[in-house]
C-alpha cells in the first residue's frame, strides 16, 4: 500500500483510491493471477509423457512413434492447449527432412545399395583406412549439406567395418564428428544458423570467418577425429 501525499491517484486496473486521515490519498493494488501455476502444470506433465514414452519405448519395446502421438494426445486433452499454436509451432521441414531420408536409407538398404558402396570403399586388409575414408566422404558432403542428412546416409556403410574390427563407439563418434564439424560453415545448417543470428554489420566478417573454416576444416577434421577415435 502507498500514500501519496498530494491530489489524488492516478487509476490503474485493479486499484482502489481510499482517503487518509493525513488527507493523503491510499492507493490499493490488487494483483492479478500470473498464470505461473499452469505453466508450471503444463512443464511437469510434459516432462511426464516424455519420461513415459522413454521409458515404455526403452524398456518395453513399443512403438514410439505410436507413444508419442498418445503423449500428445493426451496432453491435448489435459491441458487444452490451442490447436493452431501447436500446428504452427511444429518444424515441418524438419519432420520431413528426417522421415524422406528414413525412407530414402530404407529404401537403399531393400536394394542392397550400402554393400556396393561398402564394397568399393574397403580397403583389403585395413578396415581403419576404411573408416578414415568413409570420414572424408562424411566431411567433404557436409560442407555442403545438412550434417545429420549425411550422418544418417553414411552410417549404414560402418557395420561392415565393424564387422572387420573396427570399434563400434568410435566409428560412429569419429564418422559424426567428421560430419558436424565441417558444418560449421556458411552453406551448412549449423554455419547458417550462427550467421543467421548475428548482427547484420557482423555477417560479412563472420561470413569470410566461417568459409575459411570450413574450407581449413575439410582436409583437417576428418582425420583429427577418425585419429582419435577410430582406433579405439
Amino acid at each position: 500500500m502507498t500514500t501519496a501525499p498530494d491530489g489524488p491517484a492516478p487509476e490503474s486496473p485493479g486499484a482502489a483510491s481510499v482517503p487518509t486521515p493525513t488527507g493523503g490519498t491510499a492507493t490499493l493494488v490488487s494483483t492479478a493471477p500470473t498464470g505461473t501455476h499452469e505453466q508450471l502444470r503444463a512443464r511437469v506433465l510434459t516432462i511426464v509423457a516424455l519420461l513415459a514414452v522413454v521409458v515404455l519405448s526403452v524398456g518395453f519395446d513399443m512403438n514410439v512413434g505410436y507413444l508419442g502421438l498418445t503423449a500428445a494426445l493426451i496432453l491435448q486433452l489435459v491441458l487444452r492447449l490451442p490447436s493452431g499454436d501447436i500446428i504452427s509451432r511444429i518444424p515441418w521441414n524438419v519432420v520431413l527432412l528426417i522421415g524422406g531420408l528414413l525412407t530414402y536409407v530404407g529404401l537403399m538398404q531393400h536394394l542392397g545399395a550400402f554393400k556396393k558402396i561398402s564394397d568399393l570403399l574397403s580397403i583389403e586388409g585395413s578396415p581403419l583406412l576404411s573408416l578414415l575414408v568413409l570420414c572424408y566422404i562424411a566431411g567433404v558432403t557436409s560442407f555442403a549439406a545438412s550434417s545429420i542428412a549425411v550422418f544418417v546416409t553414411t552410417m549404414p556403410l560402418l557395420p561392415p567395418l565393424v564387422a572387420d574390427g573396427v570399434s563400434p563407439v568410435g566409428g560412429v563418434l569419429a564418422l559424426a564428428l567428421a560430419s558436424v564439424l565441417v558444418d560449421i560453415n556458411p552453406l551448412g545448417i549449423t554455419g547458417g544458423l550462427i550467421l543467421g543470428a548475428a548482427e547484420p554489420a557482423a555477417r560479412p566478417r563472420l561470413f569470410r570467418q566461417l568459409l575459411t573454416y570450413g574450407l581449413v576444416s575439410i582436409p583437417v577434421a576428418p582425420f583429427l577425429t577418425w585419429l582419435a577415435f577410430g582406433w579405439w
